[in-house]
């Protein structure tokens, strides 16, 4: 129950800052940040209507189509940013904009925009729009739901060039990007892990190096040569950014042919390595 409130509060806290930043930063300079949102903002200088109640106009009919094809689930998932979103809207729609500055605008509205759809996709919500446009023709063409959204998106941004002009469609393009950096942070954190996986000759030395001078976990996996057959231990060890500088140092140390691959590992968590 208790947490049940808690994601309540998140996500309603999400969606009026979806609409804060829309209303403050975007709209008030025309910059179109995709979506049904970036829509409306096109629409409403083309037939004065207001954007909230176009905001409306777009979602309620997609949210039934997303209900008819993408079943119950969804309706759990997206009902409040469906229905909220364009009160919120219409609730902020008179905070006049905190500065003239466009590039400012731009910038500090893609950041609020991204945090506030991180807080909705962390729990398993969204404002609807675009994204349940991506997932229903994902289902029937098996296209990625990711490149969907950004192909729709960045088609309702150049819009913006035959209404606005090119300086503003550049603008959103700037936006949506912001957008999807801060809400990557948003969701894997600052600190990505990286997965290290390390073939040598010298295993030992630099198993022994990592324990006692980054005091790291380490695991051996047992492996065979493809060409030789033979058997070897490979080294897997979880570091952090700072801690794999100094790691790739001792290997080189002991090892300067050592085979090392690096990977990202955007979540890792237990055995000390964080929470899940």
């Amino acid at each position: 129950m208790k947490k049940n409130l808690c994601d309540l509060i998140v996500i309603l806290l999400g969606l009026f800052l979806f609409s804060f930043a829309l209303n403050v930063f975007l709209a008030p300079h025309k910059i179109v940040p995709g979506g049904v949102s970036g829509l409306a903002i096109v629409l409403e200088s083309v037939l004065h209507i207001k954007r909230s109640i176009l905001i409306g106009i777009f979602n309620v009919p997609i949210f039934i189509l997303g209900l008819l094809t993408l079943g119950k689930r969804f309706v759990l998932n997206t009902a409040l940013g469906v229905f909220l979103v364009p009160v919120f809207v219409e609730l902020t729609s008179n905070i006049a904009p905190f500065t003239n500055d466009i590039l400012l605008s731009s910038l500090l509205g893609g950041v609020l925009t991204g945090i506030a759809l991180g807080m909705l996709l962390s729990r398993q919500s969204s404002v609807g729009g675009t994204d349940t446009i991506a997932k229903i023709i994902s289902k029937y063409t098996h296209k990625p739901v990711g490149k969907l959204m950004m192909s729709i998106d960045l088609s309702i941004v150049m819009l913006t060039c035959f209404v606005f002009g090119i300086e503003k469609a550049l603008y959103g393009i700037v936006t949506v990007y912001l957008i999807g950096r801060v809400v990557d942070i948003y969701i894997k954190g600052f600190t990505d892990s990286k997965s290290v996986f390390i073939i040598s000759d010298r295993i030992e030395e630099i198993n022994d190096l990592i324990l006692t001078k980054l005091h790291g976990g380490t695991t051996k996996i047992e492996a065979r040569g493809g060409y030789t057959d033979d058997k070897r231990d490979i080294l897997m060890c979880l570091v952090t950014n700072t801690e794999l500088v100094k790691l790739k140092k001792l290997v080189k140390e002991v090892d300067i042919n050592a085979l090392v691959l690096i990977q990202n590992s955007y979540e890792a968590y237990g055995k000390g390595f964080g929470t899940a």
